[in-house]
């Protein structure tokens, strides 16, 4: 009796042998413009056949189920009727995204043995790609975000779909780089790669090297470089208006947030439109950070966004897609703009709340968007570019045209711009409509766009060389001589400035001297940063 029990409990091990079977891998999933790396367990065992993902997987991925199972099935690798259960961790992430088809059918199918490895082998792996129904991989958004978490986590291997090859090549750029990266079409290719991997490393079979048609390309910032164009638009395009122009060259050198106001036609719009050829490439670390904001957004256009991004919403964007965030949430306006210009017209036709929203953005140069579940941060180092009108009609102290408003609706117009808004501002520029004869005549049309550059390129690496203390020539970036000392200290209380208003000028000042090449502030320094902030408001207002 006990031969009888001993042989069924023996027959039992071996039929549960052939059915249980556990394997393991990585990929990652989106927080923000980050990533969480995420270990995906699968496990197949006797029982009722069923196909459960647990987790804390959001409906794309419990979608993965019937993906998986038609692409496994399309390309050849049927999985037989079994229990199979996949754990996503750490539980308490929530995953979002197709993504993780890759890696789920990676575990299926070297645990059915259809990828003949040893099971341990598939851990040095982080996969990221969605699957057709048809077995090819698909491309997916924000594979930046993961690629590098994968390669901060070490991983040994990714892989990634074929389609999403060039923004892979990006990580390659990446110092102290150890992750191989591989591109792949299909469930084939994923077979293939990996078995041809373990035999090199498992079995020493260098001569088998299947594996290097799927590596992707290292390339070097120098070809990153040759992809650079920067726009045909430039400040030479406006007539006239030299001291709007003067404003946003000091702009773009201390990237200070600008305020322009002045009736229609004076050229607002197309100054700051233009604003943007002022501005220096990105270098490749701000590069790779914006990049990766269009990523998981889905924007990505091209390889790699080395021109500073321009963002021109329309006043009546939504609070959520100026800001960020929403049910599914996603980058906003202030974020895309990031390393780059958030240029709102018509500024005082936006909803007043939305305009109050920009005051902590503007200071904290992030946005954080809490949920219930979760915290998500974007980063919004933008510089800011406003234009409005003074009045509803727009044309309140315009010599050449009547004013039709009223003093209510100008007033209620103007009083979009709180005070806090304006004292975050640190340029406000008054522009005049343009005389007959500047319109007409050509010779306003001066060539000096490559000139400005050059000595906004100078500026700007004084002013680096200030904030990292390489100039040995000054201990302080903001150091003032006497006289400066007496004229802002006159100002501050003559002018009742407050503490952000005289941090401000001081500020555009040591711009303006970094411009003049000058290692201290001078007092013409202030009076060319206080004629910004000279505005009479109250005018408007009454």
């Amino acid at each position: 009796m006990a031969n009888s029990e001993t042989n069924l409990l023996d027959k039992y091990q071996v039929v549960q042998d052939d059915l249980d079977a556990y394997s393991k891998t990585y990929t990652a999933t989106l927080k923000g413009v980050d990533a969480n790396k995420i270990t995906v367990e699968t496990d197949l065992s006797n029982g009722v056949p069923v196909f459960n993902i647990i987790g804390l997987a959001d409906k794309s991925i419990n979608e993965a189920k019937e993906r998986i199972t038609a692409a496994m099935k399309a390309s050849g690798y049927p999985s037989r009727p079994q229990r199979i259960l996949v754990n996503l961790s750490p539980a308490h992430i929530k995953k979002e995204g197709a993504h993780l088809d890759l890696a789920i059918a990676a575990t299926i199918m070297t645990s059915h043995e259809f990828i003949n490895i040893k099971a341990d082998f598939l851990e040095s792996f982080c996969f990221l790609g969605e699957l057709a129904l048809t077995g090819e991989t698909k491309s997916i958004i924000g594979l930046l975000s993961l690629a590098l978490e994968a390669q901060k986590e070490k991983i040994k291997y990714l892989v990634v779909p074929k389609d999403n090859l060039k923004e892979a090549s990006l990580i390659k750029l990446k110092e102290n780089n150890q992750t191989e990266i591989f591109a792949i079409s299909n469930l084939h290719d994923l077979k293939d790669l990996i078995e041809s991997l373990y035999r090199r490393e498992m079995m020493g079979e260098e001569e088998n090297n299947n594996y290097k048609k799927y590596l992707v390309p290292k390339i070097s910032k120098e070809q990153l470089l040759v992809c650079h164009c920067k726009s045909k638009r430039n400040i030479d395009d406006v007539i006239g208006q030299d001291q709007a122009k003067r404003g946003l060259e000091i702009a773009a050198c201390g990237r200070h947030h600008t305020l322009m106001i002045g009736p229609p036609g004076c050229g607002k719009t197309m100054l700051a439109k233009r604003f943007i050829s002022l501005l220096p490439q990105l270098d490749f670390d701000q590069a790779l950070e914006t990049t990766k904001i269009y990523s998981i957004s889905g924007l990505l256009t091209k390889d790699i966004l080395l021109d500073p991004p321009l963002r021109a919403p329309h006043h009546s964007a939504s609070e959520v897609s100026l800001i960020g965030g929403g049910s599914n949430s996603k980058p906003g306006e202030v974020s895309l703009a990031h390393n780059g210009v958030l240029f709102l017209d018509e500024l005082t036709e936006f909803n007043k709340k939305t305009i109050e929203l920009l005051r902590q953005i503007l200071e904290d140069k992030t946005i954080t968007i809490n949920r219930i579940k979760q915290s998500l941060s974007y980063p919004a180092n933008f510089t800011l570019i406003a234009a409005c009108n003074p009045c509803p009609c727009g044309y309140k102290g315009d010599p050449d045209n009547v004013c039709t408003c009223t003093s209510g609706a100008i007033s209620k117009y103007i009083n979009k711009l709180s005070g806090p808004i304006l004292d975050r501002i640190d340029l406000h520029i008054e522009l005049a409509r343009l005389q007959v004869e500047e319109i007409t005549s050509l010779s306003n049309r001066k060539q000096r766009t490559k000139k400005i550059n050059t000595k906004i390129l100078d500026a700007i690496k004084q002013g680096k060389a200030f904030a990292n203390g390489l100039s040995k020539k000054t201990d302080d970036i903001y150091q003032l001589n006497d006289k400066a000392c007496d004229f802002i200290n006159n100002a501050v209380v003559n002018l009742k400035l407050s503490a952000r208003s005289h941090q401000k000028i001081i500020k555009v000042a040591r711009t303006i001297a970094n411009l003049d090449e000058s290692l201290s502030i001078e007092e013409r320094h202030l009076a060319e940063a206080m004629q910004f902030r000279s505005i009479d408001w109250q005018k408007y207002r009454r």
